[in-house]
């Protein structure tokens, strides 16, 4: 791969100061709510196949991002665990299944690219948040750490949006 699709920094090891299952609906919803990894990963799936036609070179770069958030998505997965949650697919906080319903299946590329940025944007914000309200450091370092993929991500999909010359709806 040309674009590296995550921060260069090193990810902080995968511990906890003590299992504590008061972090674990915070880490699910990150994990598999409504906004989350899993969400992440199929949107940036979906967006690679289907714009693979009308831009390869993005298509690649989306592909590259889905990567991460695999990434994300098990680093979170042991987090839940190392918590004493179980990682299923289901946000802890209302209990909803993940399900298919949740990805934006925006065919067009502009539609699709700002749409993954307003995520990335909020995803930002989520894992500062979340990081926020654990007091457990050694969680909070690594919610941090995916924060700045996060925000990497976001400067990647303005570099694709300026570079198809979409017209930016970002706040």
């Amino acid at each position: 791969m040309d674009k590296i699709y995550q921060c260069p920094l090193p990810y902080p090891p995968l511990e906890v100061s003590r299992p504590n299952s008061a972090w674990v609906p915070l880490l699910k919803n990150l994990y598999a709510g409504r906004k989350s990894e899993l969400g992440a990963i199929t949107q940036y799936c979906y967006q690679s196949m289907v714009l693979s036609r009308a831009r390869n070179e993005i298509s690649e770069a989306l592909r590259g991002i889905a990567i991460v958030e695999m990434r994300h998505f098990e680093m979170l997965g042991r987090l839940i665990l190392l918590c004493g949650g179980t990682p299923d697919f289901a946000g802890e906080k209302s209990r909803q299944w993940w399900s298919g319903s949740l990805v934006n299946y925006r065919k067009d590329l502009c539609g699709a690219l700002l749409a993954s940025l307003a995520d990335e944007v909020a995803a930002v914000d989520a894992y500062l948040k979340a990081a926020s309200q654990i007091s457990d450091q050694k969680i909070r370092q690594v919610l941090r750490r995916i924060a700045m993929d996060e925000s990497h991500h976001a400067q990647l999909l303005r570099e694709m949006i300026t570079q198809c010359r979409c017209p930016s709806q970002e706040k």
